[in-house]
């Protein structure tokens, strides 16, 4: 099992490397919202925004991992 602080240190991180990617990527003066904001490294990005989020929320509880066991079937028990 992966430790909670582990999880709230790696979306931190990923949040931060998401956010900072976007921010400050190199742009041309004068260039078109195209050019600058639909691109590979803005995709990258936002996938480790993404994936800090979901670190964050696993962290936080919103998503368990691992994944609960199913319940047990239940047994009808049938009187006379």
């Amino acid at each position: 099992m992966i430790p909670h602080w582990f999880l709230y240190l790696q979306g931190f991180a990923m949040l931060i490397i998401g956010g900072s990617l976007i921010a400050l990527r190199p742009r041309k003066k004068g260039d078109s919202f195209y050019a600058r904001f639909v691109n590979l490294g803005t995709l990258w990005a936002l996938v480790c925004m993404g994936v800090g989020a979901g670190l964050l929320a696993m962290a936080l509880g919103y998503i368990r991992w691992p994944p609960a066991p199913p319940a047990p079937p239940t047994v009808r028990v049938k009187h006379r």
